[in-house]
């Protein structure tokens, strides 16, 4: 008889985009109306003043058992396959008459472990992930992105 699995767990998780610059990269690459928002399975959701330079989302993400006691995850901003899902800050602008994406942050999921997961459980937490928003070349930052601050941590 094999042990029932414990249910899922649900946690809130917020990302902090850090270090926007005042013109939110205006005129770049030919670029109006830049913006960054979290995308989702259901469109892009705009985000929240975090500070002076930062913008913040707050999703959910659902915590299933994974492999070799890696947790995995799920949520309307999750994206990915299993082992290695993650969460999309998309960049746009307005360029000859529409709306485009034109770049994406890649928000890892991979270094959230069990213990952080098990912490935010017991102590109602959220897991915060900060990056920052200028990549090298001086415009929005894209694809992988290391995250500032060590990593994922443990907010109230």
């Amino acid at each position: 008889m094999s042990a029932a699995k414990a249910a899922p767990a649900r946690l809130p998780v917020r990302l902090v985009c850090e270090g926007l610059p005042a013109n939110r990269f205006e005129g770049f690459d030919g670029r109006r109306g830049i913006r960054v928002e979290l995308q989702t399975k259901d469109g892009h959701e705009a985000g929240s003043p975090a500070g002076k330079d930062a913008l913040a989302w707050t999703t959910e993400i659902t915590v299933k058992s994974g492999t070799d006691d890696h947790p995995d995850f799920a949520g309307p901003a999750v994206h990915g396959k299993k082992g290695e899902r993650f969460f999309y800050l998309s960049w746009s602008s307005d360029r000859f008459g529409h709306r485009e994406m034109f770049r994406r942050i890649k928000v890892h999921l991979r270094d959230l472990t069990a213990a952080q997961v098990a912490q935010a459980t017991k102590t109602n937490g959220t897991l915060v992930a900060r990056v920052h928003a200028v990549a090298k070349d001086g415009g929005p930052a894209c694809a992988s992105v290391a995250l500032l601050g060590g990593g994922w941590n443990l907010g109230a």
